[in-house]
């Protein structure tokens, strides 16, 4: 049980973080006048908000080894996915496209893989196992 809390403590805090770094990356592409002077003063409080929840998603999953460097990458890359097209279809309401789905599976079957280590497991090569907080 205490597992799960850190992870949804990580999670919270890794969402937070990309979604608030996408919408300050993105939301400026309304606005085509905007200078870039004025588009950077706009964004970088979104960048300092991501950064501080970063730190904490990143401080609690290493501090607990719940995921891998790889796997905070894949989870990276999925929220900003999501992220950008929920943007794109209600802030800049670009259609979605069958290929974005066909993507978005792609990415989330690459994240299943690396977390369960299936590749290795075919394979036969041996899994490093996470060290549990309890047994130290």
């Amino acid at each position: 049980m205490e597992k799960l809390i850190y992870y949804v403590q990580f999670l919270g805090a890794f969402f937070v973080a990309q979604i608030v770094s996408m919408w300050g990356q993105y939301f400026t592409l309304k606005y085509p006048k905007m200078s870039n002077i004025e588009a950077f003063m706009r964004a970088i409080p979104f960048a300092w908000l991501d950064w501080f929840f970063m730190t904490i998603a990143v401080d609690i999953g290493q501090k607990h080894k719940l995921v891998t460097p790889t796997q905070d990458t894949f989870l990276l890359i999925i929220i900003q996915f999501i992220t950008i097209l929920g943007i794109n279809a209600f802030w800049l309401k670009q259609p979605l496209h069958r290929s974005d789905i066909v993507t978005f599976f792609i990415i989330l079957i690459g994240f299943y893989i690396s977390f369960n280590n299936t590749v290795s497991k075919l394979l036969g090569r041996p899994v490093e196992k996470k060290e549990d907080e309890n047994n130290k």
